[in-house]
């Protein structure tokens, strides 16, 4: 299985831009961006899934920015100060990333996830493949006694 099959999610957002489902059972929210996103809609999309993971029993995420091209200067200062320290504040547990193929796009996300303000209370982990990522984010992880 190479991609993650979406039969049974709720679709939060279908743009050209980006879609957006929820997985209640997995506890996932999935963001399969799709090429550019101006700076306006790429603000939107992080703020409507943030505001999702707030709401509901959300504790992965799966961002797939395969096909997602470069992120704008400013929208990477405001992901880094204001949008990661925010999410941080969630129930999120895990959060797997699979890369984009646009270098400018890769070295943004990078340094959004490198600099971000506050201190992280979740996992970040990249994955070349989707099967990859949804193995990580399902497994359950040891608790120390």
């Amino acid at each position: 299985m190479s991609e993650r099959d979406r039969t049974h999610d709720t679709i939060l957002l279908e743009e050209t831009f980006l879609l957006m489902t929820h997985s209640p059972s997995e506890q996932l929210i999935h963001l399969e961006w799709r090429g550019h996103s101006r700076s306006d809609n790429y603000r939107r999309g992080l703020d409507l899934a943030l505001d999702f993971v707030r709401r509901n029993n959300v504790h992965r995420w799966l961002a797939d920015l395969r096909n997602m091209t470069a992120i704008l200067q400013a929208d990477e200062k405001w992901a880094q100060e204001e949008w990661f320290p925010k999410i941080f504040g969630t129930r999120l547990e895990k959060m797997a990333i699979l890369p984009s193929s646009d270098y400018f796009n890769q070295t943004s996300v990078q340094r959004i996830i490198t600099a971000v303000n506050g201190p992280s209370t979740f996992q970040i982990a990249w994955f070349p493949a989707t099967h990859e990522a949804i193995t990580w984010l399902a497994q359950k992880e040891a608790v120390s006694a």
